[in-house]
């Protein structure tokens, strides 16, 4: 049976060639080569690309204060986040966003607006002490804001709603945390609202965010199946901890979540790191383990907060940061290398997807036939969806149109996976064939 998707592509073939053509089968190497494809791999977290990242990257993660994007009501600063769209968009990154209403890292005793409180709304006073990891070294009080009261909800609704009509589908932003509750918008705090508020929220940034990808925090096992049946992919914070990596798909917590294993085939699945490379290790977690929990759980994108990773820890991150998402490449083509003008030219290929996730943006599979110049003589889309190709392997049965009005003589014939959209480069494959612009040659075909 393991032959029969080869077998099906020769009589495939048989049925498009003239009697006595020799079909060509030409097969591929795979490369190790660790590059940045859009929505997948290592997310940096610099606003700007003066410090080079990590590694390679196509996204860049921003946290921000509402109280910094609407310091007065119904006046919005986009400023900050348009900017970091602009400085990226050369390198062809999109922003990442998550909006936080309350966070132990801000530098004075507000997160959400000042001017919030000063109308009414009601909030908590909290400290977290200074030696913690994630007091942001400073001992202050801050305040939470109470998300129940109907200030908090009316205000913060509406600015959730300008937000998405600035945003919502715009190229250079790759998804949206839903956050905006708890500590750093993480859905943890010691002062829970009720559930019906927590999807409140959510409906905040389902109804702004129809077509630009949302994800979930996950520490809200409760709200949680709401959230994904209303589209949301994953996320979650803390990885690299055993509690964290404990609890999670399969158990108790999450019982009540059975959608949730399955989330990965249609939306994306992010992780951040509990903290410091080093402050993980002094307390005897396994960075290791941590990597192949993400890899297990098929994550998409992982974000850069690991600090100063010694190189003996590299190659494990740069293999988290390859088989992130997806990773697509042609194992073999196999054609007739000699082609009818006004006919059609038979493709049979084997593609493979050896990354553990997959592709969510609307990208399309083409055939193209250039000539010596590299110009597009000849085109065509694929039937087959990217989106579809799944961890493993598939084998693909594809046609291209020669002109009839095409001079005779030699083309190379090539593929690329292309924006639907237009406003993306083609994909970087892993194969190691000769490529311009994305379009990767896969022979020569002479058409007579």
């Amino acid at each position: 049976m393991k032959s029969l998707p080869h077998a099906l592509t020769i009589l495939f073939l048989a049925g498009m060639v003239a009697r006595g053509a020799e079909v060509q089968r030409v097969v591929f190497r795979e490369v190790d080569t660790l590059f940045a494809n859009p929505g997948a791999g290592w997310m940096s977290n610099n606003r700007t690309p003066k410090k080079e990242p990590r590694l390679p990257c196509s996204v860049v993660y921003i946290r921000f204060a509402w109280m910094d994007a609407e310091p007065e009501p119904g006046k919005f600063n986009w400023k900050f986040i348009d900017d970091a769209i602009a400085a990226w968009q050369p390198r062809h990154a999109r922003v990442a966003l998550r909006v936080m209403a309350c966070s132990a890292h801000s530098p004075g005793y507000y997160t959400s607006p000042k001017w919030l409180f000063d109308a009414g709304c009601k909030g908590f006073d909290y400290e977290i002490k200074d030696n913690h990891p994630t007091s942001g070294g400073k001992k202050i009080t801050r305040i939470e804001p109470d998300y129940t009261d109907p200030l908090f909800l009316k205000h913060h609704g509406a600015f959730i709603k300008a937000l998405g009509e600035r945003y919502d589908g715009q190229p250079g932003v790759e998804f949206l945390d839903i956050g905006s509750y708890g500590v750093w918008g993480e859905w943890h705090t010691k002062h829970p609202a009720p559930a019906a508020v927590r999807r409140q929220i959510v409906d905040m940034y389902v109804n702004a965010f129809r077509k630009t990808p949302l994800v979930f925090m996950t520490d809200d096992a409760e709200v949680l199946p709401y959230a994904l049946a209303r589209g949301a992919g994953l996320r979650r914070d803390g990885v690299g901890s055993p509690w964290h990596e404990k609890n999670w798909i399969g158990s108790k917590k999450y019982a009540a979540v059975p959608a949730m294993a399955e989330t990965w085939k249609t939306a994306p699945v992010v992780f951040e790191w509990f903290g410091a490379y080093e402050d993980m290790k002094s307390r005897g977690w396994s960075f290791d383990a941590a990597v192949n929990f993400m890899l297990a759980n098929h994550v998409t994108m992982i974000n850069d907060n690991l600090g100063r990773v010694p190189p003996e820890a590299l190659p494990q991150l740069e293999k988290l940061a390859r088989l992130a998402g997806y990773r697509f490449a042609l194992r073999e083509a196999t054609f007739v290398p000699v082609a009818k003008r006004g006919a059609s030219l038979a493709i049979g290929m084997k593609w493979a997807n050896v990354g553990v996730g997959k592709l969510y943006r609307p990208y399309k599979l083409r055939l193209l036939l250039l000539d010596a110049a590299g110009h597009e003589v000849a085109g065509a889309d694929a039937k087959s969806d990217p989106r579809d190709w799944l961890p493993g392997e598939r084998t693909l049965n594809e046609t291209l149109a020669i002109p009839a009005a095409l001079p005779a003589g030699a083309y190379i014939l090539a593929v690329a996976l292309t924006d639907a959209a237009g406003n993306h480069p083609p994909l970087k494959l892993a194969m190691d064939v000769p490529e311009q612009a994305g379009r990767f040659s896969v022979g020569q075909v002479r058409v007579e």
